[in-house]
């Protein structure tokens, strides 16, 4: 029994302990799991704060656990605020990145103090993490409360740096903000006979130029009058079809390309030249220097030509910069695959390359991503494929040394959507732009059914995209050869042009509703039977006007509103060397900062080529006459661009590429290097010259020893062709206006006038300085559109006027000699050594009579006085004159 019973109280402390161990256990595991129950430490912050009322601050909001690439952030966070006046606003929902934070911008429009939380919502996690291992619950929670203090005072922000007023170059300060407005780059040529967004509209170009100041030339090949047996040809230039420069000619996108104030070009003709080496030259555009010049050379040996450029904003959360890419295209033949081939326009080296890529109309995204729209009619399906995404989704970016297969559907396609009502739609794609896709049942320059069948698509990068309208239009004629010309989302417009009547109509982008036209015909003065006679009608974004024109050589400017003709111009040839008619043919090769610019060519040229084809520019609103060069483009090889503010083209005259912009200028000031009496006038003489790179080139120098003068803006184009082209020296021109300024020996400014320099460069200016001293001269040159200022100083020194001799005292009726003269009447009088008693009688002698006073006897002593005082003052003076002899 006992033992029994020490079994059964075993077994029962046996039971107890099991379950006190048991309970321990599971209390172990319930303390476990209440520890993968975590606070999110939520976070706010507010920058800047205090903030000035609707000004924007930045919400920094999130949790303090990054998150794994495959969560890829946070979701549904909000901002409670309570405003200043009590009421209350939620901002949200807001998803984070994967470092677990994000910022969200916040516009107070109160005066006062407003309170703010963020407010994480429970979470479960999918993944192991820094906050622990899958399936850790991040609890409910709110950061600490933030005070955000709006205020009506200004808050201080970092100054601006102003554009610039001296010459400028590559590279500009990441710090140097507001410089993005004058420097774009530019990545190839779109012309308006593509379906692809067009490459027309140059913005953040403001300071594009306003006259044709030359900054440099560099020849690419042989060019100009071949000279003796040739007679009066040329040599080839690379019309028609033999562009020299493009990556194949007018009708595809093509180079040049400038990026970063570097202009890209291929040395060669596109045409024929399989087999022969194929170079790329990077060339300054500022300096015209010739930076490197190599092929683009791929791992597998090929030497590939330029196609097209790209600038691409990497915004994750590891990594910020704009990425740069020269990129050239290979083809397998017509319908084989093609391979992008990306190089880094520094070096020229190979970066990466991607294969077998999808077909699409290639569109630039807002932060230079390369989009592909593919639109699959039969199908019903539209997809998207995104350049960037072939790399990476977040994170870094290092494509470096890669070689991506875009045929495997995970490299790239960012969607592929079923549209519906896409299938049911006649015809095809026309144009394409970012947000629009405009479709038709007719081609460029082909007969359109009638009616003819327009629709447009809606696009959202995010992949929401629906059929906005298909509308039918009777046509103005039978037979009509209608193109859809130009798209502006901006504008809300797209345009048709008529081939036969040289009309056309405006359409509401939005609706597809005609709105205007037609216009007047341009059939009389742009009558030409060419296959290609199209108009080259374009719209220009942001000014309200569609131009309009080709080879009647008038350029129409109409209202994008109404149609309404706003203005003309005739390119008038004065000479008539065209075949087509009185007027050069023109097309439209850019617009920015208010100007159009516009140039000739001919599809196939005759040689010798008609003289004095003009670049010209043209004032948006006016539409007069800003400034022109008898410079020819050429249609196949390059078109005229702009980046930095700079136009870069190629002139078919010569085969040479020119930079035209404002230069940098130089001014001297001299003045007489020895010290001249006050009152005495002082001659202040300079130059003022174009310290142009173009002016530092052997062939310029040769003729302009002493350099370049500048020269006023008006006489800039005849003096251009004089210094580049050889052109007669023009008898009419003028240099510029200088200022010059005195800072006088008190230390006051002032302006004393302005001066013009001559054609040679130098100017002159008289001054004459009334207090004894130093004086500093400042000539200035403020700069005009051709120039940068410039400024000089130079130092004059005027001395105290010489002393006169005093003249002695006049009275009624007498005028007395100068003491000059009584000095030297005595000296002549004097023996030898004369004594001091000598000397003082002779003075006597020498001294005018004084007259008895008639009308104020009182005066008579202190007339008196001032004669002895004057006896004294020759006395030394004699004194002096003869220890000098």
């Amino acid at each position: 029994m006992k033992k029994t019973n020490v079994k059964s109280k075993l077994s029962t402390i046996a039971i107890i302990t099991i379950l006190t161990l048991s309970s321990m256990l599971f209390g172990i595991t319930s303390v476990s799991a209440q520890a993968n129950v975590i606070d999110p430490f939520a976070y706010l912050n507010a920058v800047p704060n205090p903030v000035e009322i609707n000004t924007v601050t930045v919400l920094h909001v999130g949790s303090v656990y990054p998150t794994p690439s495959q969560i890829g952030g946070w979701f549904g966070l909000t901002v409670e605020v309570t405003k200043p006046d009590g009421s209350t606003q939620i901002i949200g929902p807001i998803n984070t990145d994967t470092t677990g934070g994000t910022g969200v911008v916040f516009t107070p429009t109160l005066i006062g103090t407003y309170t703010m939380r963020t407010h994480f919502p429970e979470t479960t996690t999918t993944a192991n993490g820094y906050y622990g291992p899958s399936g850790t619950i991040l609890q409910e929670g709110y950061s600490d409360t933030l005070e955000l203090i709006v205020t009506d005072d200004p808050v201080a922000y970092y100054p601006p740096f102003e554009l610039p007023t001296e010459y400028w170059s590559r590279p500009i300060g990441a710090e140097m903000r507001q410089w993005y407005r004058i420097s774009n780059n530019w990545l190839g040529y779109v012309p308006p006979t593509n379906n692809d967004p067009t490459s027309m509209n140059a913005p953040f170009n403001e300071y594009a130029p306003e006259t044709g100041h030359v900054l440099w030339t560099m020849p690419q090949t042989m060019g100009g009058l071949a000279g003796g047996t040739m007679g009066e040809q040329g040599f080839e230039q690379g019309d028609a079809y033999e562009g020299k420069f493009g990556s194949g000619g007018l009708f595809g996108a093509a180079g040049p390309v400038i990026i970063g104030g570097v202009l890209f070009i291929n040395q060669f003709s596109s045409q024929g030249e399989a087999n022969v080496d194929d170079w790329v030259n990077a060339i300054d555009l500022h300096t015209g220097e010739l930076l490197w010049s190599k092929p683009l050379v791929t791992p597998d040996g090929a030497e590939l030509r330029l196609a097209f450029g790209q600038t691409f904003y990497w915004d994750s959360y590891n990594y910020h910069g704009v990425f740069d890419f020269l990129w050239a295209t290979e083809s397998a033949g017509f319908f084989g695959p093609t391979n992008w081939h990306a190089f880094d326009p520094f070096t020229g080296r190979w970066v990466y390359t991607m294969e077998d890529m999808p077909s699409g109309v290639k569109v630039y995204g807002v932060k230079g991503e390369i989009y592909l729209y593919n639109v699959n009619k039969n199908a019903g399906t539209m997809s998207l494929w995104n350049s960037s995404r072939v790399v990476a989704s977040a994170g870094s970016w290092r494509p470096q040394g890669q070689t991506y297969d875009t045929n495997d559907t995970a490299d790239g396609i960012e969607w592929t959507v079923n549209v519906t009502g896409l299938a049911d739609l006649p015809g095809s794609v026309y144009k394409v732009r970012r947000d629009v896709i405009l479709g038709s049942d007719f081609a460029r320059g082909s007969p359109a059914p009638n009616p003819a069948n327009m629709w447009a698509l809606s696009v959202d990068l995010s992949g929401d995209v629906d059929v906005m309208w298909h509308n039918e239009w009777p046509l103005p004629y039978n037979n009509a050869l209608i193109s859809v010309e130009d798209v502006s989302v901006e504008e809300d417009l797209f345009i048709v042009s008529t081939k036969q009547a040289r009309t056309t109509y405006g359409f509401r982008l939005s609706t597809g509703a005609q709105i205007w036209g037609p216009t007047p015909s341009r059939f009389y003065t742009d009558n030409w039977g060419h296959s290609s006679g199209n108009s080259w009608d374009i719209i220009l974004e942001g000014y309200d006007k569609v131009i309009a024109g080709n080879y009647g050589g008038t350029v129409w400017c109409y209202s994008a509103t109404n149609g309404s003709v706003l203005w003309t111009y005739d390119i008038v040839d004065p000479y008539v060397e065209t075949l087509h008619g009185n007027n050069w043919r023109f097309r439209p090769v850019f617009f920015t900062d208010g100007k159009l610019y516009l140039e000739n060519t001919e599809h196939n040229p005759r040689d010798p080529q008609p003289r004095g084809a003009p670049f010209l520019c043209l004032d948006i609103e006016t539409g007069d006459k800003v400034w022109e060069m008898p410079y020819r483009g050429s249609e196949w090889s390059s078109t005229a661009m702009i980046a930095d503010s700079i136009i870069a083209l190629w002139n078919n005259y010569d085969n040479r590429f020119y930079a035209i912009g404002k230069g940098p200028s130089s001014i001297t000031v001299s003045v007489p290097q020895v010290a001249i009496p006050v009152g005495t006038g002082a001659a202040i003489s300079g130059t003022v010259m174009d310290v142009s790179p173009g002016t530092k080139s052997e062939r310029v120098m040769l003729r302009f020893p002493e350099g370049v003068p500048a020269v006023a803006d008006d006489h800039m184009t005849n003096w251009m062709t004089y210094v580049y082209n050889q052109y007669p020296r023009p008898a009419d021109a003028v240099g510029v206006e200088v200022r010059i300024q005195v800072v006088d020996p008190n230390g006051a400014y002032a302006w004393i006038g302005t001066a013009t320099s001559d054609a040679y460069g130098n100017y002159g200016y008289s001054f004459v300085p009334q207090m004894k001293g130093t004086y500093t001269i400042i000539a200035t040159f403020v700069g005009s559109e051709a120039y940068y200022g410039a400024q000089a100083t130079a130092y004059l020194v005027a001395d105290p006027a010489p002393t006169p001799y005093p003249t002695i005292p006049s009275y009624p009726g007498y005028q007395g000699p100068s003491a000059q003269d009584v000095a030297n009447r005595v000296v002549s009088s004097l023996p030898a050594n004369p004594t001091s008693d000598q000397i003082g009688q002779a003075v006597v002698n020498q001294l005018p009579a004084y007259p008895e006073p008639t009308v104020v006897p009182e005066y008579t002593m202190i007339d008196i006085v001032i004669i002895i005082l004057v006896a004294i003052a020759i006395v030394i003076g004699i004194v002096s004159l003869l220890r000098k002899k």
